[in-house]
């Protein structure tokens, strides 16, 4: 594929995973333009350049970025990275750059956002994606890849067809499979069965880390937060049901075990959050879950309870 042909991208949300596709979109020769907030982080962003480390190797890419005022093309590609409580407001910024079909792909926690942002742009075409690749930062444009795992793609808007990705997605695919030690691209006719599966998992360990503060390890025997995250299995489970959602295999209990025992060691994304004062994204994943169990007429007591417990504890979460 000649480099004239490549589609460029641009990326809203420089956090760890907003940076490690960047940087693999450089290394496929991809253009790709970071979104800052303002001048100063884009400034800040062409002295630094991004820094990924991926075992003891750190590699240093320098991808282009501009900020609101700044002039610039249309947007036609946009990869989504902010968190959940941030979307709507972050893209506003640069709503009027936005083709209006633009193809976007958001990659992010939780559910309930790609819903806004069809509501807010109708005619955009919108594809959601999950991951199981671990980043997280250690400064400021300082990524290391923690885990390699896999992103699954499909398509959400309603007007899409679920069976094959468009060509600048079917690009990003290609590269990634034809690239060695990148990411790992897939794309996925039913999106939304993985994404309430990640949803699933997420909703019954984040939030019990974060009130109990304890590492993903120490819930599998923790008294109170064991017996409270097989009630939110079990509420999860029967919202699932009445979704019409694939079950998870072996259970959702038994999946929750096995990631607890293979992140042992790991604070939850939401603890990290917590602990560091900063807002949280229990909104769109128990909130999420609440809102589908109200649908159906489900009380889900167990989730509205550790959404309670975690804002009491947590004044910023």
């Amino acid at each position: 594929m000649s480099k004239q042909l490549h589609q460029p991208w641009h990326i809203l949300g420089a956090g760890a995973i907003g940076c490690l596709w960047a940087h693999n979109m450089q290394q496929w020769q991809l253009p790709v333009t970071l979104l800052a907030r303002t001048q100063e982080e884009h400034k800040q962003m062409q002295a630094k350049g991004i820094q990924v480390t991926v075992g003891k190797v750190t590699h240093i890419s320098r991808p282009a970025s501009i900020f609101p005022s700044m002039s610039g093309g249309t947007i036609t590609n946009l990869l989504i990275c902010t968190k959940t409580y941030a979307t709507l407001g972050a893209i506003k910024a640069w709503r009027k750059r936005l083709h209006p079909q633009v193809n976007i792909l958001l990659l992010q926690n939780g559910m309930g956002t790609a819903q806004s942002l069809q509501s807010l742009l109708p005619k955009a075409n919108i594809y959601c994606a999950t991951t199981t690749d671990g980043a997280w930062r250690k400064g400021l444009w300082q990524v290391v890849r923690a885990g390699t795992g896999s992103t699954q793609i499909g398509a959400f808007s309603a007007h899409l067809s679920p069976q094959n990705p468009p060509p600048p997605i079917a690009q990003l695919i290609s590269l990634s499979v034809s690239e060695t030690d990148t990411l790992a691209l897939h794309w996925h006719q039913d999106i939304i069965t993985p994404m309430w599966h990640k949803l699933a998992v997420n909703s019954v360990i984040n939030a019990l880390t974060a009130v109990y503060q304890v590492k993903n390890g120490d819930l599998i025997d923790h008294q109170q937060g064991r017996l409270r995250l097989e009630q939110l299995c079990i509420e999860t489970e029967d919202v699932m049901s009445r979704c019409h959602i694939t079950p998870i295999p072996q259970g959702l209990l038994q999946k929750a075990l096995r990631v607890l025992q293979q992140t042992a060691d790991n604070q939850s994304s939401m603890l990290q959050d917590c602990l560091a004062k900063r807002p949280t994204e229990i909104d769109a994943i128990n909130g999420f879950i609440i809102q589908q169990g109200a649908i159906m007429h489900l009380p889900c007591a167990a989730h509205k309870q550790i959404c309670q417990d975690l804002r009491q504890q947590y004044p910023n979460a």
